[in-house]
């Protein structure tokens, strides 16, 4: 069973989402997953007894690009070398659930911040027009992280206000090392990503490893930034 960390918003695990997603829900209308995998067949590998209906409303890319609907051959093409930012589609009962999706492993070396924005945007425009429910597959890491940076940035709370303010509402949160030290950056930064802070390039710069010579490093390390989106 989910547990209410605020108003309209939970966190759960796979086990949560997928009970929702099949039988309906009367309280919750948007759906944050958080796997190593956005796609919604995500959940008949972990069960092949479990089907989700899905209606994808639109595919977002790094560098700004974006999908809608159906995908011809040729952009699925060029898309399909792009990295995922996320997926929104309707999904579930009835498609009666707004699901966002990012690709996200609960590993250390993942990068939480790139992806932190884009979630925290879709919890805050969820909890206005109903309820969400935040999940990953244990509900103890990447849940946590994304559940965390949301508490921080809306009520502006420090990572250790904002977790222990979390462990009362679920004790069994953990977020991995390395998604702590992202969120304690987040909190640096002032709750937002800045790409041009100087905490955020030493961290980008990290994170790609040497650059390549006949690369310009300005190009290399920020053109990828996530760009406004709106949500239903």
């Amino acid at each position: 069973m989910p547990y209410k960390v605020r108003e309209n918003l939970l966190i759960g695990n796979i086990s949560d989402a997928a009970e929702i997603l099949r039988q309906g829900s009367e309280q919750i209308t948007h759906i944050l997953s958080v796997l190593s995998s956005a796609s919604v067949s995500f959940f008949t590998e972990w069960r092949n007894d479990i089907m989700i209906p899905a209606q994808e409303i639109r595919k977002v890319y790094f560098g700004g690009n974006g999908s809608e609907g159906n995908v011809t051959a040729e952009s699925s093409t060029s898309l399909s070398h792009q990295k995922l930012l996320y997926s929104l589609e309707y999904a579930g009962k009835d498609l009666k659930f707004v699901r966002m999706a990012v690709a996200l492993r609960d590993m250390e070396s993942e990068n939480l911040l790139d992806y932190l924005e884009v979630c925290l945007d879709f919890i805050e425009e969820g909890r206005k027009k109903g309820c969400v429910l935040v999940h990953c597959f244990a509900g103890v890491s990447r849940s946590a992280a994304m559940v965390t940076a949301y508490l921080m940035r809306s009520e502006q709370l420090s990572y250790k206000d904002a977790i222990e303010s979390l462990s009362q509402s679920c004790d069994s949160i953990c977020p991995n090392d390395g998604f702590v030290d992202q969120l304690k950056m987040f909190e640096e930064m002032g709750f937002k990503v800045n790409h041009a802070s100087s905490i955020y390039k030493r961290f980008h710069l990290k994170k790609l490893g040497p650059v390549p010579y006949h690369i310009r490093l300005s190009t290399y390390l920020y053109s990828l930034r996530p760009s406004k989106i709106f949500f239903l």
